[in-house]
């Protein structure tokens, strides 16, 4: 069993997708309509183990999973936010930021924590 094998197997990791809109000048925009990111998550932690994206580039989608792949979305949404501002120039910026967002907020629906329409 090879290594993305086990990450999908472990009990203990999920899978959660961000999706946002992309500016129609972008070529996402014109072959998919959405821009997404899947990411497989351990449960507990939040710690993202892989990354995949529908970028038209596989060097974008390999900077962008460099930039999330061990960090966390308990932890590290601030960061990451930071670093996709400070390193990541191109017309998906801000969908980017949006996607992870949303792969955030679904993360945490998930996990049961800081979610608003759920009453503590």
């Amino acid at each position: 069993m090879g290594k993305g094998e086990y990450i999908m197997e472990n009990r203990n990791t999920i899978l959660v997708v961000g999706q946002a809109k992309p500016s129609k000048e972008d070529a996402i925009y014109n072959l998919h309509g959405e821009f997404y990111i899947s990411l497989i998550v351990e449960r507990e932690t939040g710690k993202i183990l892989e990354l995949d994206c529908n970028t038209i580039l596989d060097v974008t989608k390999r900077f962008v999973a460099s930039m999330f792949v061990g960090k966390s979305l308990k932890t590290d949404i601030p960061a990451i936010e930071k670093e996709i501002r400070e390193r990541y120039f191109a017309l998906t910026q801000k969908p980017l930021i949006a996607c992870m967002k949303d792969a955030c907020n679904r993360y945490l629906t998930a996990i049961g924590e800081n979610c608003p329409q759920k009453k503590s």
